[in-house]
Parts: C-alpha cells; structure tokens; sequence
C-alpha cells in the first residue's frame, strides 16, 4: 500500500503503549519543529486516541480529534456498543481536552 511506505522526509515513531506520547520520540519531534497543535486520528477511540489526546493536552499541546478519522469497538464483555463508547469518549475529549471536529472543517482550512 501506497499510504504505508515511509517518505525519504517522513518521521516515523512505532509506539509501545496506548499513548503515542510514552513510548516514543514524539514529544522531543514536535518541540524542535515548534508544532504546538496536533490533529489526532486513529484506532480507537476509547483506547490509543483517549490516551494520546490526554496526554498532549497534558503536555500543553493545542489537540484537535478527527471524529470522523477516528474507529471504536464494541466492548461486549461490559454490554456497551462502538457507538456508545464513541459518543461518550468524544464528548469527554471535547469537555476538556480537545476541540473535536469533522474532517470537512479539517480540509476547509488547509
């Protein structure tokens, strides 16, 4: 696939923990470039992206959450449904730590 094969110029960071901000150089990557907003997509939204949407808010980063970027799961085991878990974390993320937007307003300021 076209989109997984690393750029000559592209930074790549394989992380080892729920946030992508534990385990790797991110942090260290964005200061020395001076990005202090990130726009956070993924897998899931319950998990990985909570964990790394908090963890940069933390950190002091602006974050933006792609919703419509952004997968969840069922979790059977405790009776909750994807879409339920979804809404609940997005609307956790935007109380305090994120602005949580559509793609279209992503794309509509580039």
């Amino acid at each position: 696939m076209t989109c997984a094969i690393d750029r000559p110029d592209e930074a790549v960071f394989v992380k080892r923990s729920s946030s992508a901000f534990a385990t790797t150089r991110l942090e260290a990557h964005l200061r020395e470039r001076g990005i202090t907003h990130i726009h956070v997509v993924g897998a899931v939204a319950g998990f990985c992206v909570n964990s790394t949407v908090r963890a940069a808010s933390d950190l002091g980063f602006g974050v933006t959450v792609v919703r419509d970027g952004v997968i969840g799961f069922d979790l059977l085991s405790a009776g909750l449904d994807a879409r339920v878990i979804f809404d609940v974390t997005m609307g956790l993320l935007a109380a305090d730590f994120a602005e949580v937007v559509e793609s279209e307003a992503v794309l509509a300021g580039l």
